[in-house]
């Protein structure tokens, strides 16, 4: 039977770690590629050696969705082993690109959304500057990646990997099921014990293209519920089993989630996106404020569709008020 190895890859972020996966083959394989760091290489390295392959052994990255702890070193493994990476085309300009001759271009759009949103002016100026950060510290730059759009079947030596589009988590998230035994290669669509951010699509939304990140999460979780998946191989965190239990749970989370967005306007009348987080999420602070702006959004979203919440953009700034 093919051997998989996890490989758990450091990252300066709260959650510590993030997974990929060596599927020893004729062709061998990274689902995914950790974070870009000289610490990140160095856990992938030994994690190979240890295998009985090096890093130019690599023929083939397929990669869950676009962000940075995913993404971030499968454009150095495949300049080293020219291997192949695989991405979906809705998630390929979140992190892959030339940080110098874009980052003002990439920001535009986030720093529309943070004005919309109603933060003040020092708190858009303080998460600006950790972006810019990021961009400047841990973004991979520029590489070629294929397409991956789920009608693909990667195959292996003993058993083949079905491309499952699961949007929501990005708009481009993808899983890969090994039908075969079972095996469910999630990403962050599911993770048994943090519930998945639905990240508010930033720059699609100057698109008008009718996305919606939460409600397009939970469809993608009752599509995974209803799969025979024996194991659940996360991108971050440990194996797991009980996925569909799991998917309920998270379900649960959200119909909880909802209740507390539309008591949030109880005692209010109109309320920006960042008024009602604040009420949900008093405590955030730093980069995870925009993190309690998405999830906040992805739930206003869904109510708007419900016709119990309406919105009215008044200048710069949208506000939110209940419906009945």
């Amino acid at each position: 039977m093919t051997a998989i190895s996890r490989i758990e890859i450091p990252i300066p972020f709260p959650i510590k770690s993030v997974n990929c996966y060596f599927i020893e083959d004729s062709i061998p394989t990274l689902i995914d590629a950790g974070f870009c760091s000289a610490e990140g290489l160095d856990a992938v390295e030994p994690a190979l050696k240890k295998a009985g392959y090096r890093l130019s052994d690599i023929k083939r990255i397929l990669l869950t969705h676009g962000h940075l702890d995913h993404v971030g070193l499968a454009g150095k493994i495949a300049a080293i082993s020219g291997a192949e990476a695989f991405i979906h085309p809705l998630d390929r300009d979140k992190c892959i690109w030339d940080i110098r001759e874009n980052q003002e271009k990439r920001m535009a759009p986030f720093l529309r959304f943070f004005k919309e949103a109603g933060l003040p002016d020092a708190v858009i100026r303080d998460i600006s500057h950790r972006m810019s950060d990021r961009f400047d510290r841990f973004f991979p730059g520029d590489f070629d990646v294929k397409y991956i759009t789920g009608h693909e079947t990667f195959f292996f030596d003993d058993f083949t990997l079905k491309v499952i589009c699961c949007p929501g988590h990005t708009p481009g998230s993808v899983c890969f099921f090994d039908r075969k035994n079972g095996r469910l290669f999630s990403g962050d669509h599911l993770l048994q014990n943090i519930t998945s951010n639905p990240v508010v699509d930033v720059e699609s939304q100057d698109k008008n293209n009718g996305y919606r990140s939460l409600s397009s999460y939970l469809k993608s979780l009752e599509m995974i519920a209803a799969m025979e998946v024996k194991e659940v191989l996360p991108g971050h965190g440990a194996p797991f089993s009980n996925s569909r239990e799991r998917v309920a749970e998270i379900i649960g989370h959200h119909r909880i989630r909802r209740q507390e967005v539309l008591d949030a306007f109880s005692d209010r009348g109109e309320m920006t996106l960042f008024m009602v987080s604040q009420k949900l999420f008093p405590k955030v602070r730093g980069w995870d404020i925009f993190l309690g702006l998405s999830e906040t959004h992805g739930h206003l979203e869904v109510l708007k569709d419900e016709c119990l919440i309406s919105s009215l953009k008044v200048g710069d700034q949208r506000f939110y008020r209940l419906s009945y």
